[in-house]
């Protein structure tokens, strides 16, 4: 064992062994990551790795605890700036598409994880995401009665936004992939402004004028 994980604070090694598993996750899938090659990212041995964190399945729980601390941070500053429903709305927007793009391995995990029907989510990570739909829900009902947005169901809504943010950051390596070929394809990058883009999209739609039966 080296001096460095005999010194490290408890929290510390903790943090580094859970961003390496992150990736290695992201890469590999639940099923395909090995304990062993997680500990030999993270610069420690398999005994360390179980002593700060625990066994693979905590370990993976421990990854996805702390995206979705990152997340729940982000939402949290987002709806405590001042002004109107939409655009707290549009502020929310921003911080999901912000937060999957500075860390892109949380996208990539919860992709799998949606694909596989949530085979490895622990229950508390499950209740933690089904959570989030809280935050849309409550700025459509103050919108709604504010006269400000029409009437949406809440759980779609926030499937459109989370699944555009998504999909948008899942498909970083398709783009990268694509300008490394040389081929020309018409995919968005970050230097647009994704999340005006999104919130325009999802606070006005596409449609030129009023929609059906809209009397303004």
């Amino acid at each position: 064992m080296g001096r460095a994980e005999t010194d490290a604070p408890p929290s510390q090694s903790r943090e580094h062994i859970v961003d390496a598993a992150s990736a290695i996750f992201a890469d590999k899938g639940f099923a395909g990551a090995r304990v062993d090659e997680i500990a030999r990212r993270a610069g420690v041995n398999k005994a360390m790795l179980y002593y700060h964190v625990g066994d693979k399945q905590t370990l993976y729980t421990a990854v996805l605890t702390s995206n979705f601390e990152r997340v729940e941070a982000a939402l949290a500053a987002a709806l405590a700036i001042e002004g109107p429903a939409s655009a707290r709305l549009q502020a929310v927007i921003g911080a999901i598409i912000g937060i999957l793009h500075t860390f892109p391995d949380h996208p990539r995990i919860m992709l799998r994880e949606i694909a596989s029907g949530g085979a490895n989510l622990a229950p508390e990570v499950l209740r933690r995401m089904l959570g989030l739909l809280e935050t849309v829900a409550r700025l459509l009902a103050e919108g709604r009665e504010a006269g400000e947005l029409r009437d949406t169901d809440p759980a779609l809504t926030h499937i459109a936004i989370v699944g555009a943010a998504l999909f948008f950051a899942g498909i970083r390596p398709l783009r990268e992939r694509a300008l490394d070929l040389g081929i020309a394809i018409d995919l968005p990058t970050t230097d647009m402004d994704i999340a005006g883009l999104f919130g325009d999209l999802i606070l006005h739609g596409v449609a030129a004028g009023p929609r059906n039966g809209d009397t303004t």
